[in-house]
């Protein structure tokens, strides 16, 4: 009897040791923060205004590289060297939080509403923004570096279809990940404005939005405007 006390006991207290190990395992694991690419709204609460376009917007899901294509902070360091941070993750597929970007500082700049995945009537001028990523990251201190192929092109409207490259460099405000995102957040912004000036010309012709924004390679199609697939 005393013997099966005894091992009652020693399981007992084996089990003990067991969670407590587990507890302090989970414990020494920090929690996970996840991270937007949106921007912050900059009035605080209060919509921004600007004038209503005559036109709406179809910003397509955009095609992002597969080592970017992570649900972690990519951090690359002085040497190249690319380090998922696994406790500071994003709060969507990053292809997805890049769309969800372009689209709310697209319709936050032209005042035009984004209709991807809705259908609008027919005859409804719109304007379809495509991007391709060639890169997205940043480097820990120094800059986040976007590199993107785009095109705008009218859809039952007047217009010509423009194709451009745009690499987009924001200097960092420190060596943390907070400061690389809002690298990031700030450069996936002024690709929007640089497409934005795009559509603003009616596929003429696109201005870069800041000294930290280099345009390339831009091709015009002109012709009569596209119809609605």
């Amino acid at each position: 009897m005393k013997s099966r006390n005894h091992q009652r006991a020693v399981g007992g207290a084996m089990i003990a040791v067991i969670v407590a190990a587990g507890l302090a395992g989970c414990a020494g694991s920090p929690p996970a923060v996840f991270h937007t690419l949106l921007l912050p709204d900059p009035g605080q609460g209060t919509a921004t205004r600007v004038a209503e376009a005559p036109y709406l917007l179809e910003v397509m899901p955009v095609d992002v590289p597969v080592q970017a294509d992570q649900p972690q902070v990519m951090m690359r360091d002085g040497q190249g060297a690319v380090t998922p941070l696994y406790s500071d993750r994003w709060t969507a597929p990053i292809g997805d939080e890049i769309r969800a970007a372009l689209s709310d500082t697209l319709t936050r700049t032209l005042g035009a509403a984004d209709v991807r995945g809705l259908r609008p009537a027919a005859g409804t001028p719109v304007w379809r923004v495509q991007v391709d990523v060639q890169r997205f990251d940043a480097t820990a201190g120094e800059a986040a570096l976007l590199d993107a192929t785009w095109r705008v092109r009218p859809v039952d409207t007047a217009g010509s279809t423009l194709l451009c490259r745009s690499v987009v460099r924001t200097g960092l405000t420190g060596p943390g990940v907070r400061a690389a995102v809002e690298g990031q957040q700030q450069a996936v912004a002024n690709l929007a404005r640089t497409i934005a000036s795009a559509i603003r010309s009616q596929g003429r012709t696109a201005r870069p939005a800041g000294e930290g924004v280099q345009v390339s390679n831009c091709r015009v199609s002109n012709g009569e405007p596209a119809k609605r697939d």
